[in-house]
């Protein structure tokens, strides 16, 4: 079982709004609600994938119900902390005219020491039955990098498979319990690294120097739809097909659900891995809602995706 951690958990709301003006009235063409959160998101696309996951973090107030609710329709099995302080709200609006895509995210809950502890005490139950744990997202307030990295570390102690996908701060002290995986952006990555990925060479010295930084593998992807992602035999790239794209918002959780679904429930070799998880991003894209896609598309994306293999030299396969 694969375990989502999603410690800033929310009710995520995406709206396409035709000929976005701000400071105009406007008519939403199309709106949807969901359990949201880089974890929920992940969560999401592995239900969709056939991996066995369940989804955990916090959630309270009636948002915390919305976000149960969410779960519970999409058939996502969840153990989530309830709180005192209500979950948040992030809102997504689209414009299909111009392309562009505005994100509005509260910041969340404040998160008490007593509930900490509770999620602490719950998680480590539920490692007993996990063969990998996914931390993802920003963190509430009350909660901070070192809470996060104690988690990470717990999770390695225990011999569990442990991917970080989260913020350059919190990736910055998660990468010191060496994490099975971290799966930056482009631009986390590149906080991360202290240098701008501008020629293909400087994504294989990013993901490189967050190995060295004390991640065992690195996997970032770029908003053109490039990815990378290191293994003993050097540094897999990928492009992603070219689709007609309503949202890339998840797009990069679709593509991390794909890459563990492949590595650790499909046991695909790494070039399959990497070709389901950019397929899974294109096929996201696609659709209105983050980790919303139809496995089988993506699937049939995945045979379109190019990949190389850079190792000294540079190969296609």
């Amino acid at each position: 079982m694969i375990l989502t951690v999603t410690l800033n958990a929310a009710v995520a709301r995406t709206m396409v709004v035709p000929s976005l003006n701000f400071g105009q009235r406007h008519r939403a063409s199309e709106s949807i609600s969901r359990a949201g959160g880089k974890g929920m998101n992940i969560a999401r696309s592995l239900r969709e994938l056939g991996a066995p996951v369940l989804a955990t973090g916090f959630a309270g107030g009636r948002s915390g119900d919305a976000i149960r609710d969410g779960l519970s329709e999409a058939s996502i099995p969840f153990d989530l902390v309830e709180i005192a302080s209500s979950s948040r709200t992030s809102t997504a609006i689209v414009d299909p005219t111009s392309g562009v895509q505005t994100e509005i995210n509260e910041h969340g809950p404040l998160i008490t020491q007593a509930e900490a502890r509770e999620f602490t005490r719950r998680l480590e139950f539920l490692m007993e039955y996990a063969s990998a744990v996914v931390f993802a997202g920003s963190l509430p307030e009350g909660i901070d990098e070192d809470f996060l990295a104690g988690l990470v570390h717990r999770s390695r102690e225990r011999g569990i498979f442990t991917v970080v996908d989260s913020t350059p701060q919190v990736l910055k002290v998660a990468l010191k319990a060496r994490p099975s995986l971290v799966s930056p952006n482009q631009g986390e990555a590149e906080s991360v690294a202290g240098f701008d990925f501008i020629e293909e060479d400087d994504f294989s010295r990013g993901t490189a120097r967050l190995v060295e930084l004390g991640a065992e593998r690195a996997c970032v992807t770029s908003p053109e739809g490039h990815s990378y992602l290191t293994t003993a035999d050097g540094v897999i790239s990928a492009q992603a097909p070219r689709v007609e794209a309503r949202s890339t918002i998840g797009s990069g959780d679709a593509y991390l659900a794909g890459l563990l679904s492949g590595m650790l429930h499909r046991n695909l070799s790494a070039v399959d891995a990497v070709k389901l998880a950019a397929g899974c991003a294109a096929a996201n894209a696609e659709t209105l809602g983050a980790g919303s896609f139809e496995a089988r598309h993506a699937e049939e994306l995945a045979e379109e995706v190019q990949v190389e293999v850079h190792s000294g030299g540079k190969h296609r396969l």
